[in-house]
């Protein structure tokens, strides 16, 4: 789970569906990976994306921490 992640969303007011929309993907499975539902996580490119366009004051390395 990124719950640094999820606590900057919801403080900065970003939703899964513009994280979706911004990457192509599903918000359900923008939720999925946030929420720890896939083992996986997030690639490397969609990180830095998110991170650019909607977290550029948050250090990427906290932001992406998995718990």
């Amino acid at each position: 789970m990124y719950g640094n992640l999820l606590n900057a969303m919801k403080s900065e007011k970003v939703t899964f569906s513009q994280m979706g929309e911004l990457l192509n993907y599903r918000y359900q499975t923008v939720s999925d990976i946030a929420n720890g539902e896939t083992k996986k996580g997030f690639y490397y490119e969609d990180a830095c994306k998110i991170h650019k366009v909607f977290f550029p004051k948050y250090d990427m390395e906290y932001l992406f921490e998995r718990t």
